[in-house]
């Protein structure tokens, strides 16, 4: 399942912590069931996108609490929320307006 994961970290982050925390991530070599980056964005106002493909609440907050272990602090805001292509939304929400506005 696809997931959209926006973000943003605390500005006041030095960027050799960011950069020490991802290290420690992965040196960890913690395994997700299933957890698969389509694309992982950030800008340099510090915030960012990611979509990712898992299957379990486990991975999901796996992953958050991983670097908010490795760096207590790191987000301000931490948002992921299951996703559907445009294409695939589309028909399901037209079939509900349908359903509830006869």
């Amino acid at each position: 399942m696809l997931f959209v994961v926006y973000y943003e970290l605390d500005p006041s982050m030095d960027p050799s912590a960011i950069i020490d925390a991802f290290q420690k991530i992965q040196e960890a070599n913690i395994q997700a069931e299933k957890w698969d980056t389509k694309f992982w964005y950030v800008t340099p106002e510090y915030w960012g996108v990611a979509v990712v493909d898992t299957n379990t609440a486990e991975d999901i907050a796996q992953n958050a609490n991983s670097w908010r272990v490795a760096l207590p602090g790191i987000f301000k805001t931490y948002k992921i929320a299951p996703a559907l292509d445009v294409e695939s939304y589309v028909p399901i929400a037209a079939k509900l307006v349908r359903k509830i506005k006869k």
